[in-house]
């Protein structure tokens, strides 16, 4: 098969713009994340005064001595930029690119995989997402919460697999340090107003620490989109334009307790977010002799929650350690909208009403020990249960008709057992290996939404062999191999068959509850410097993922009808070398000067079932962050800067539909700058301006048939505006 090149209209050159709040809200609850956790948190004067201090040193240490590759960011380094959501914060971190409209990071996809290939950890626990991909949207998060984020490049037995990428553990904050924190900030992005309000209050006694967090958060999108669109000829036939505001709320109540029963340790897990997005989109469409074709407006509420209620009790015993965790949470998606379309004389031609309900919900139950064994050795195993479901209903009326669609009525019900074990072996001076496995059970019933039920029952073990070699001081070679899983996206479990022609040209469509999980084979080989007394750090890191059972859209004969659906049929790999670096120039006068950054080389390809090779969907060749911190410690002002810069690229993909998609997206650079001025140890003033280069976000897609015949092709060009903020934060 063949698919003739096409040469599109150059995109026109625009502005375009960025979206970003300043945000906050310290939420407290203890890690779970094995072997990555801090045992505590320097308290000191306000966190983000100054990055290269002593909470720096601990997240540098952290890193040095885990048994796998992790990399660790303190809350010095992600307050840095008065950042709105835990999204603003990931894109500026290594191998981290991500998809939303322009300037706005709604899903981060690590080593630039698909969605769904990033594990998402809140505390250690996997969070549920409402979202068909099971990943959690990063703007649903307040950066104000996070004590430490952990990137763990490649997991343990006693760590989740489910992501083939990688794992993003966002750890909130759970120091109670007798300080109670307030916060106000106020700006705008575009013309719409951005702003929050934080309150935190943390008290320690002798038996008990309590964390009391509050937080409220404005933020907006102000976007407009251009739209070109060209037939099968390649011809021009309509030009569309749309201004797309968006107004976004979130309050967020993150309470923690911890109580000390000697030795012993128990802690509620909890925190509760509350989110509203409104949007006003107005299109107007015209045809390729300029003619007013017709016009659109579409007004959309959306309401989110995500939720977790959990408790967990560690113990020490002579032998060695226990824990035991039990926990329920949920996410849900209410969302509403109003489309009302005019034709070019301004009558209205069509009314459509869409409501849709999508509601993720989660029990977990688990155990674990630790203790020493043969002196040499320590020994870990655990045991855990979940059970979820997922359940989306969607309507739809088309002036008063009903049509909605079968397909978005489904609901999926998944238990899993899980038990792992694992061998951290000191075989020698300096040289450690950590080796385990980690075998899954995952029962799944899936029903449509005719009431049409199939079950499914899979099981899996992943291996891990991680190995650390402190080589000379400070400097440290790893090298490791396991395997990781990706379960089925919930919209490709869903066992509907829509029947069509049932020929092989027209196939039935379907969905497989019977489908596997994606298996990946892992290898990773990385240095890591420590430099300037734990202040800094040089990490070079190569990678390769080796994916079988890869999920693909097929078309086989199921009887006498041909069926096309997810099958795991084809292959994947993905490869690439992260560079990560903190350079102190200045330390020991009155200016402290960091040069921060990361490069990353970004690889990969798919293997159809008919052995035709594609792209990684959306994945650029690389991307790189440079930025720097300045402080003048005499007078307490500090400066940094951070620009993320991608090159344009083309990627050929699959679409769903069996045709292939060649999307051509231009190069993009995010530019944030921030100025602090520290008022003695309780009061500092931020003002800081994001996406200050009005980046933009511009692709070409073309779309060939099976046949290689062009089917159609549209150029986009996203615009946003910059963020303007000010900050004021009190500690007493």
């Amino acid at each position: 098969m063949t698919h003739p090149k096409v040469v599109m209209p150059a995109l026109p050159s625009r502005a375009a713009v960025s979206t970003l709040i300043s945000f906050a809200s310290a939420s407290v609850l203890p890690s779970q994340a094995g072997g990555t956790a801090a045992d505590g948190a320097f308290v000191g004067t306000l966190p983000a005064i100054v990055v290269s201090g002593e909470t720096v040193r601990a997240a540098q240490m952290e890193r040095q001595r885990a048994p796998v590759a992790t990399l660790v960011y303190d809350e010095t380094q992600v307050e840095r930029f008065g950042d709105a959501t835990v999204g603003d914060v990931l894109r500026r971190l290594p191998g981290m690119t991500f998809t939303g409209p322009a300037g706005v990071v709604k899903d981060i996809r690590l080593r630039g995989l698909d969605k769904g290939n990033t594990l998402f950890l809140i505390n250690g626990q996997p969070v549920p997402a409402a979202t068909k991909e099971r990943q959690f949207q990063v703007d649903r998060l307040p950066a104000d919460m996070i004590e430490r984020i952990e990137i763990v490049r490649s997991p343990s037995a006693s760590m989740d697999a489910d992501g083939i990428g990688g794992a993003i553990n966002i750890v909130l904050k759970q120091t109670a340090n007798n300080l109670t924190r307030l916060r106000a900030a106020a700006g705008r992005n575009g013309d719409l107003e951005v702003g929050d309000v934080v309150a935190q209050f943390g008290r320690s006694t002798e038996q008990v620490d309590m964390v009391l967090a509050l937080s409220h958060t404005q933020g907006a999108e102000d976007i407009s989109e251009n739209k070109q669109k060209f037939n099968a000829s390649g011809a021009l036939t309509e030009v569309e334009a749309k201004a797309r505001p968006t107004k976004k709320g979130e309050t967020l109540l993150a309470p923690r307790w911890t109580w000390r029963i000697g030795a012993d340790r128990l802690s509620l897990d909890s925190f509760a977010s509350i989110g509203t997005e409104d949007k006003e989109e107005s299109s107007v469409v015209r045809n390729a002799a300029g003619v007013l074709s017709k016009s659109t407006t579409k007004v959309e509420d959306k309401d989110d929650t995500v939720w977790r209620l959990g408790t967990r009790y560690d113990a020490e015993r002579d032998w060695g350690r226990w824990f035991a965790k039990v926990g329920v949470q949920q996410a849900r998606i209410d969302k509403a909208s109003r489309t009302d379309e005019f034709n070019g004389t301004g009558t209205r031609a069509r009314l459509v009403l869409e409501d849709e309900r999508v509601v993720d919900k989660a029990a977990y139950a688990g155990l674990g020990a630790s203790w020493s064994w043969a002196q040499r050795h320590r020994m870990a195993s655990g045991l855990e249960w979940r059970d979820a479901s997922f359940d989306t209903v969607k309507t739809r009326t088309e002036n008063g008709a009903d049509r909605s669609a079968a397909a978005d009525r489904y609901d999926i019900d998944e238990s899993r057992w899980i038990a792992w074990l694992e061998d951290e072996w000191r075989i020698a001076d300096k040289h450690w290996v950590t080796a385990g496995v980690r075998a899954e059970s995952v029962g799944r019933r899936a029903r449509d939404g005719a009431g049409a039920t199939a079950t499914s029952d899979t099981s899996h073990a992943n291996p891990s062999l991680h190995y650390r070699w402190e080589w000379r001081e400070n400097t440290v070679l790893r090298a490791s191999w396991a395997a990781s899983t990706r379960l089925p996206r919930f919209d490709q479990v869903n066992p509907l068959v829509t029947a069509r022609a049932g020929s092989l040209a027209d196939p039935d469509i379907a969905g497989n509850a019977a489908l596997k999980p994606e298996r990946s084979r892992g290898i990773e080989l990385g240095l890591e410097r420590f430099l300037g007394a734990q202040r800094g750090v040089f990490g070079v890191n190569l990678y390769r993922r080796d994916v079988t059972d890869f999920i693909e859209r097929y078309t086989a004969l199921e009887g006498t009808r041909y069926v096309q659906r997810p099958r795991n049929v084809a292959e994947a790999e993905f490869w690439g070398a992260e560079f990560d670096w903190r350079v102190p120039l200045a330390h020991k006068g009155v200016h402290a000067l960091d040069i921060i950054g990361s490069h990353t080389e970004l690889r990969g390809r798919i293997v159809s079932a008919a052995g035709m090779r594609t792209d990684v969907r959306d994945m650029p060749p690389r991307i790189t962050t440079l930025g720097l911190d300045w402080t003048h410690r005499p007078t307490r002002w500090s400066a940094g800067a951070s620009v993320t810069v991608q090159p344009s690229f083309t990627r050929r993909s699959l679409g769903d539909n069996g045709n292939l998609e060649v999307k051509s997206r231009a190069e993009s650079a995010l530019l944030d700058l921030y100025v602090t001025k520290v008022f003695g140890p309780h009061a500092e003033v931020r003002m800081v301006a994001k996406n200050v280069l009005s980046d933009k976000k511009s692709e070409t897609t073309t779309q060939y048939r099976p046949d290689g015949s062009l089917a159609n092709a549209e150029s986009k060009v996203e615009r946003s505006r910059p963020t303007v903020l000010v900050t004021y934060e009190a500690r007493f």
